[in-house]
């Protein structure tokens, strides 16, 4: 039986996509700049915070490397450029970070965790991947 863990997290994680919808459909109505930049800043947000599985990992289990930290760090520094870019350019390099991300996160953190989690995480990161593509394609396109 799901505990009430599963589906605050499952809940949380969905609704987290919201506002990467709404980037998708910035990229369409050509929102004004500052929408954008929000939007942007979020998806950053989410992506420092998903970056967090990554440092606590090495916290649990003290006999992996320091690539997980390192990693972390550099998708982080990495991303903060999308601030000063245009919307389709952010959000299609957003996307690839948030891929890298996923890889790093598939190698050194999922593995430990149990499977409703790693769905439910590989769902999260493809439709967020997803969004950030449509709202590259979007903003290249009205650019």
């Amino acid at each position: 039986m799901t505990d009430n863990r599963h589906k605050t997290a499952r809940a949380l994680g969905w609704a987290g996509l919201l506002p990467f919808a709404g980037l998708a459909l910035a990229g369409y109505v050509d929102a004004p700049a500052s929408l954008q930049l929000l939007l942007i800043g979020y998806a950053l947000a989410i992506l420092a915070f998903l970056n967090g599985s990554l440092w606590a990992v090495v916290l649990e289990r003290p006999s992996d490397r320091s690539a997980a930290l390192i990693a972390s760090n550099l998708l982080l520094l990495a991303a903060l450029p999308a601030l000063l870019m245009p919307l389709s350019a952010a959000a299609g390099w957003l996307a690839l970070l948030f891929a890298l991300h996923l890889v790093a996160e598939w190698r050194w953190v999922l593995t430990g965790h149990p499977g409703w989690y790693r769905r439910l995480r590989l769902m999260l990161s493809s439709v967020a991947i997803a969004l950030l593509v449509v709202g590259a394609m979007a903003g290249a396109a009205n650019g």
